[in-house]
């Protein structure tokens, strides 16, 4: 009773309280970085057992230091809520050869500057930032077709809707609140295509999605209990190539590297079509792979067969994406059946490379590349164990904005079209590695790319994100209902 007086009249007389709080680890320039040839007994004996990955190969840790519980006034209301706040966010990532010594470390502090990282050895994303040529910003705000569209429904929470960039980075496909379809040609910056979708009301109907061709010459747009969209692509315009009715479809997407094929997800099941809308082939009883802190891990077998679906079980994603594949074990397609509100309540994203060998995901705290091989192999029991390590892992440096929360974002994801390049963002930035060849595969040089910020508010998210054949970086962002184009010239 004591202790809640001398806090209420702190709070009266300072408008805030300070409460402190234990810290989950050390500031970092408090501990000793592994190095090189030390075992994996001393760095657990020195960090514990870490919680975003533990793996044979890799280690990675976050931790808080100089934690404190916040109690404040809200405006205009006066009423007191509280918050959890951090002095230091830390991220450090192990990486481990097959006898268990250490090959490599990575480390990242939210709150020090570019010579404090530098003299930790630790990632500086500001001194990556000037390797590359910034291209001119354009707003979807400025075409008079769009003065009317809005791109984010403000209900449940909040959600932006569905914003897909083309593979050579020239198209942008979004879908407004009234289930309209826009394509904008981001060289021009033109409307060359728009189509009502299906009837607004999509809370209940199911959103309206689109995907494009790995080659950008085609356009799918699905919706559930409506027909799907094939377009195709001429020199300057869009036109309607094939409309297939009658087919339950809850997302759709392009079929690996194959222009002319489709993989959709029917309630629990994949399926193979043409964009004729031909059926090429089912999937059977459907696999299910836990992605937890030591990777990936069989919870149900799949049936082999010519296709192999696969729920990507995170915990926190209701439903789970599915990635299907096929019977060789290359990766064909990753299909999120869940809603706009739930895919932006999690934070993390898949994507296989160009030629379907690599599944890679980002959390916004790492990058992580498994062979898809092995995970298809896992799927239908013929795998020596029932779990499998990422190829390579890598972390997300983190920003200033990161030291107290990790969140609001979407983790976008996208390789270059001949796989050598992948780009990763966060809230707040995008980092893009170039993939060196090799078992397993290293990822060297990267560059860092941070975003425009109009305030410190959290609404500045990155949508969307493409690497294009001549090496630009496109990215599509939000800031409340302003939709952004940011691009920058690879050098």
């Amino acid at each position: 009773m004591r202790h809640l007086f001398l806090y209420s009249a702190l709070f009266l007389l300072y408008g805030c309280i300070y409460i402190p709080l234990p810290d989950s680890g050390p500031e970092l320039k408090k501990v000793t970085l592994p190095t090189s040839g030390e075992n994996d007994a001393e760095v657990r004996q020195r960090f514990g057992t870490p919680e975003l990955l533990d793996t044979p190969r890799f280690r990675l840790y976050e931790w808080t230091a100089g934690r404190r519980f916040v109690i404040v006034p809200a405006i205009p209301t006066g009423v007191p809520v509280g918050g959890v706040f951090a002095k230091d966010r830390t991220r450090l990532l192990i990486a481990l050869d097959e006898q268990g010594e250490v090959v490599r470390t990575e480390c990242s502090v939210a709150s020090l500057n570019s010579q404090q990282l530098q003299a930790l050895g630790c990632l500086d994303p500001a001194k990556q930032e000037h390797t590359a040529r910034p291209l001119p910003e354009r707003s979807l705000n400025d075409l008079q077709e769009l003065k009317e569209s809005s791109f984010y429904n403000g209900t449940g929470g909040g959600a932006y809707l569905s914003m897909v960039l083309s593979p050579d980075g020239q198209l942008l496909a979004a879908v407004d609140t009234d289930l309209h379809v826009w394509v904008i040609d981001l060289e021009r910056f033109r409307v060359i295509y728009d189509v009502q979708a299906a009837k607004p009301g999509w809370v209940t109907g199911g959103m309206a999605r689109v995907a494009f061709s790995p080659d950008s010459q085609r356009l799918v747009i699905s919706q559930p209990d409506n027909p799907i969209l094939v377009l195709r692509r001429a020199t300057d315009r869009f036109f309607e190539e094939t409309r297939i009715e009658n087919l339950e479809i809850n997302d759709i997407q392009f079929a690996g590297q194959d222009n002319t094929s489709l993989i959709g997800l029917n309630a629990d099941q994949a399926i193979h079509i043409s964009t004729q809308g031909n059926l090429v082939a089912k999937s059977d009883k459907e696999g299910n792979v836990f992605f937890g802190a030591e990777g990936p891990e069989l919870k149900q077998l799949t049936t082999p067969g010519p296709l192999l679906s696969a729920i990507l079980d995170l915990a926190w994603h209701e439903p789970s994406q599915r990635a299907v594949f096929s019977a060789t074990g290359q990766g064909l397609a990753i299909i999120d059946p869940r809603n706009e509100f739930a895919r932006q309540s999690g934070t993390a994203n898949f994507h296989f490379s160009p030629k379907g060998e690599w599944l890679a995901s980002n959390n916004c705290q790492y990058l992580a590349l498994w062979n898809s091989r092995e995970i298809s192999e896992l799927l239908i029991g013929t795998a020596s164990d029932s779990s499998i390590s990422p190829e390579l892992a890598t972390l997300i440096p983190l920003t200033s904005r990161d030291n107290n929360a990790i969140d609001e974002c979407l983790g976008p994801l996208a390789f270059s079209p001949t796989g050598e390049q992948i780009a990763a963002a966060t809230r707040d930035a995008v980092y893009v590695w170039h993939i060196r060849p090799g078992n397993p595969p290293t990822v060297t040089e990267t560059l860092s790319f941070k975003m425009i910020h109009r305030d410190p508010h959290p609404y500045y998210k990155v949508l969307a994100i493409a690497l294009t054949p001549d090496q630009r970086l496109v990215v599509v962002t939000a800031y409340r209902s302003e939709i952004s184009i940011l691009s920058w010239q690879l050098l």
